[in-house]
């Protein structure tokens, strides 16, 4: 579970959507605000990738990946994950890595703690 201190509040997906940049994935949409306050993370899954029980599933993919990486996320970024509907039938890799790659390709994640098994 990720700790309250890096949740979003309901008041902050505004400022985020209107001044942060999208950085779009197979399985998430990442839309990243570097600020210079702490790191913080929101979860949308819209019902455009199912019934309640497929967003569910989605939001939990989502934020277990954030979860096991957040200590590589550069502090100071705030995050937006948004579920695509191709999440559907995706595996946990194959939505880690999608995360990953939009991550680095925003400059976000500290690549020298990556884990290279």
């Amino acid at each position: 579970m990720i700790p309250r201190n890096f949740k979003l509040k309901k008041n902050e997906f505004k400022k985020i959507f209107e001044a942060g940049k999208s950085y779009p994935g197979k399985y998430v949409v990442l839309v990243i605000l570097k600020s210079s306050d702490e790191k913080k993370v929101g979860f949308i899954a819209s019902k455009k990738v199912g019934n309640a029980v497929e967003r569910n599933r989605a939001r939990r993919l989502i934020r277990e990946v954030i979860r096991l990486n957040i200590s590589h996320i550069i502090e100071g970024t705030q995050i937006i994950c948004i579920a695509r509907a191709t999440i559907k039938g995706a595996c946990y890799t194959d939505v880690e890595k999608s995360i990953l790659q939009s991550l680095k390709r925003s400059k976000t994640f500290d690549n020298k703690y990556e884990n290279n098994d």
